[in-house]
């Protein structure tokens, strides 16, 4: 047991460790007990920071704390020290990077998703950002899927039984995501969150989510990390790497799936879909073996849009939701697309991979793409499909 005489909103642990450990933070915060989860991997010399529940809303805490942790395997887990200190939350809770062609905004209320996305070239009266945001499902963002199984107690969505999903939004009653710590470079940011489970209301997942945001030019680089601690044993699923929305407006869905990529061959575009969910097959667009040029661009109809390139998707799930050609990135109807990758997420073992953005005609997509074709094969993905 500890007293510390002073406010705090983030706290820092060192640690050595053989094994990964979950830890339990206890401290005073609007005069109640608050405990936190957090979760160290194995370190022979490892930090962990975090900002406390509420940071974003200016709460703080107080007084006495106690650490306590459980190994996840047999070996050494060990507290070297604790430092807290009071960091200024951001004034709006969305941070921007930018450059003379693109504005991107980084969601921090809701686990550091992508919420806004603008080409500052583009002349499309009332179009600026190009992605929906208007609940905690509809960013550019990570979301897994999981077991069902117990001690899994499944959640429900639409009416159904639901799998363990952590979605760095938050969950499906709007509830966010709890952010753990952002770092900000010259035209990057990095972001840490503890996501919600999108099929309960309330609850958090065991894992973290963390994002690379890179603007180069005219492409945003997105690195991905995610790293589950449930200790559940998962099936292999259809992931969404990642799920991606825009607004209602970019109506025509763009894709290449010839056998010769890369080569300016013809694409394939389908104008007039409809709800993913509903007549489930046609919304599903399996992917050549042999086809490498795996992005798709949602745009208008004079080709000018928003493109998503991640290499090693084996098939696209695209569909609208209430088309009706908006432009509000806060209204309800949407455009949705996630490129798909089966695997099953391995308890301890983080998964990483990334992907790029970039928009302008659907000529110029193509060719930035092209361009950047080589920055990753995401080969890693083959680790977690066995």
């Amino acid at each position: 047991m500890n007293y510390i005489a002073e406010k705090y909103n983030k706290y820092s642990v060192k640690y050595h460790s053989d094994v990964p450990s979950v830890g339990s933070f206890y401290f005073t915060s609007g005069g109640e007990t608050v405990k936190e989860l957090f979760y160290l991997p194995a370190d022979k010399n490892g930090t962990f920071e975090s900002f406390i529940e509420g940071f974003l809303e200016g709460k703080t805490a107080y007084g006495v704390f106690d650490l306590r942790l459980e190994r996840r395997g047999d070996g050494e887990a060990v507290i070297d020290g604790i430092t807290v200190r009071t960091e200024k939350a951001p004034a709006f809770g969305t941070y921007f990077i930018e450059n003379d062609i693109l504005k991107v905004g980084v969601e921090l209320v809701w686990g550091g998703g992508l919420s806004y996305y603008e080409d500052k070239r583009c002349k499309i009266e009332g179009l600026s950002n190009m992605l929906n945001h208007a609940d905690t499902g509809r960013l550019v963002q990570q979301s897994y899927y999981g077991t069902g199984e117990p001690p899994f107690q499944k959640g429900e969505f639409m009416g159904n039984p639901w799998v363990y999903n952590p979605v760095q939004g938050g969950d499906r009653g709007n509830k966010k995501s709890k952010l753990i710590d952002y770092r900000v470079e010259d035209g990057s940011v990095w972001v840490k969150c503890r996501p919600r489970d999108w099929g309960h209301v309330g609850l958090y997942t065991y894992s973290y989510m963390e994002n690379t945001y890179t603007i180069n030019g005219e492409i945003l680089t997105v690195e991905n990390r995610f790293t589950d601690w449930s200790g559940y044993d998962h099936p292999v699923c259809s992931q969404e790497i990642p799920a991606f929305y825009t607004v209602s407006y970019l109506d025509n869905f763009y894709f290449y799936n010839g056998e010769k990529p890369w080569q300016n061959e013809p694409l394939e575009v389908r104008r007039d879909l409809i709800f993913w969910p509903e007549d489930w097959p046609h919304h599903r667009f399996p992917l050549n073996k042999n086809n490498s040029e795996t992005w798709c661009a949602w745009c208008d109809g004079d080709d000018y849009g928003i493109g998503l390139y991640v290499p090693g998707a084996t098939m696209y799930v695209a569909g609208r939701f209430s088309h009706n050609g908006t432009k509000d990135p806060a209204g309800g109807p949407t455009n949705y697309v996630a490129p798909i990758y089966h695997l099953r997420l391995i308890s301890y073992k983080p998964l990483s991979y990334s992907y790029l953005i970039t928009s302008g005609s659907l000529t110029d997509i193509r060719r930035k793409f092209t361009e950047n074709k080589d920055f990753t094969d995401n080969r890693t993905f083959k680790d977690y499909n066995g």
